[in-house]
């Protein structure tokens, strides 16, 4: 077994070792370049399990009122929830089940969606602040997810939310390396996604679009959107036992479907003018700048998830669907905005024509940094009580235990077109296994 062979990868000239040292070279220059003095590297690890604790700690705090109650809505479109439900009402019945289940998806996610952020703009600073921002109790922030979530009927979408990060990280190293078990791995957490939400997986497409776009625009852009399209096929194999072509015709036609259908609709008219805007100014701006990347990516992903929740309407009757989805794509842009002008305050040469020394413009990059994070402390002690009186709105003892949902339109779909869609999912786990033993030889 060879691990280096990669996964529909081209074959190019090989670099003399000259080429690969200078590559190296200026790697690790161009790192050294965009950061401060480096502290000790075990105060920097530290550091970092100290802020994921805490940030885990802040975002389990907000959400500890909200255990101990019965979940008002269980009505699903995907199979995982309630599934994982059942298997605990040993110790817990389904709704108080539900509602564990959905509390432990949004606990994780800021530590998901960290590594994301991390992943792609290889910046730990940019990582935190990004999380901490989406953990805060307002707006399109958590708010919006816990108002969906756990007192709305989108509490399986909302779970999906904490998958979706992981996801389109194991895609971004697929499309650059194309390694067989990263792109596997890719579409098994795509069908998980598909498995707990329709809705999520949507919002994931749209993720996924965005960043093999921003990843063509680095080069070989043929080669990463192939590798983007073998993921999509292999999501429709992988999913066929549950979505078979009859059952995937029914959710279309149902009412999640029909709402999909007309926040397309209400878009159309305006993307065909916005999107080839938005393209050409995608190449203009970001083509070959990989250091521009994170910023390529959050601010499409805020422009577009707008859209979507205009498209959708902003009281749906509740709010949009897609707002979550929109404040995380706002606290990445964010993010990326104010550790720009931290950088910018150290590192920029332009500010020497200002004629300030270099421990002022330390001291004023560092309290921007310290007035954001202060400001975010403070936002979080203040709305966490009016955020906490939404757990006391809800009047226990009205859910019920029907699993109704995604089943009503399940039974449609008779037992051959049930057989035939698990077919289809043998068979692409059977054409994924030869071509892996094809590879390797």
């Amino acid at each position: 077994m060879n691990p280096d062979r990669k996964f529909f990868n081209r074959p190019g000239k090989k670099e003399t070792l000259a080429e690969k040292q200078e590559k190296r070279v200026q790697r690790i220059s161009h790192f050294r370049s965009r950061l401060p003095e480096l502290t000790p590297q075990w105060w920097v690890v530290t550091g970092e399990i100290v802020g994921l604790a805490a940030l885990l700690l802040v975002n389990f705090w907000l959400l500890l009122p909200f255990f101990g109650q019965e979940n008002k809505t269980n009505v699903f479109s995907a199979p995982l929830i309630p599934a994982l439900a059942t298997l605990t009402e040993k110790f817990a019945s389904f709704p108080y089940g539900v509602r564990i289940w959905l509390l432990v998806f949004l606990i994780f996610f800021p530590l998901a969606f960290y590594y994301f952020v991390k992943g792609i703009s290889n910046r730990k600073l940019t990582a935190f602040l990004a999380s901490f921002l989406v953990v805060l109790p307002i707006g399109v922030f958590l708010r919006a997810r816990v108002e969906l979530g756990l007192l709305g009927e989108d509490g399986a979408h909302i779970a999906s939310l904490s998958l979706t990060p992981l996801i389109c990280l194991l895609l971004l190293r697929f499309l650059r390396t194309g390694r067989f078990w990263t792109g596997i791995l890719t579409a098994l957490g795509t069908t998980l996604v598909a498995l707990t939400s329709p809705i999520g997986l949507l919002v994931l497409t749209i993720f996924m679009g965005v960043i093999t776009f921003s990843e063509m625009l680095l080069g070989n852009g043929r080669l990463k959107f192939l590798r983007f399209l073998v993921v999509l096929a292999l999501v429709v194999g992988f999913s066929a036992f549950w979505y078979n072509p009859k059952f995937a015709l029914l959710t279309i036609q149902s009412s999640q479907g029909q709402m999909v259908k007309k926040t397309l609709a209400n878009l159309l008219p305006v993307s065909f003018f916005l999107l080839p805007i938005l393209g050409v100014l995608g190449f203009l701006l970001f083509e070959n700048q990989p250091q521009l990347q994170p910023m390529f990516v959050a601010f499409f992903l805020t422009i577009g998830f707008g859209l979507f929740s205009l498209g959708a309407g902003v009281v749906h009757p509740a709010p949009s669907r897609f707002l979550p989805a929109f404040g995380i794509s706002l606290a990445f842009l964010i993010g990326i905005i104010v550790i720009g002008l931290f950088d910018f305050f150290l590192f920029s040469p332009k500010i020497r024509r200002f004629k300030i020394v270099s421990f002022q413009r330390r001291l004023l990059a560092f309290s921007l940094l310290g007035i954001i994070f202060s400001l975010v402390l403070v936002v979080i002690t203040l709305k966490s009580q009016s955020f906490w009186q939404l757990g006391e709105s809800q009047i226990l003892g009205l859910a019920t235990e029907q699993k109704v949902g995604i089943w009503e339109i399940k039974e449609k779909a008779s037992g051959a077109e049930n057989i035939f869609g698990w077919m289809i999912t043998g068979l692409t786990g059977f054409g994924a296994a030869v071509l892996k033993i094809k590879l390797n030889t």
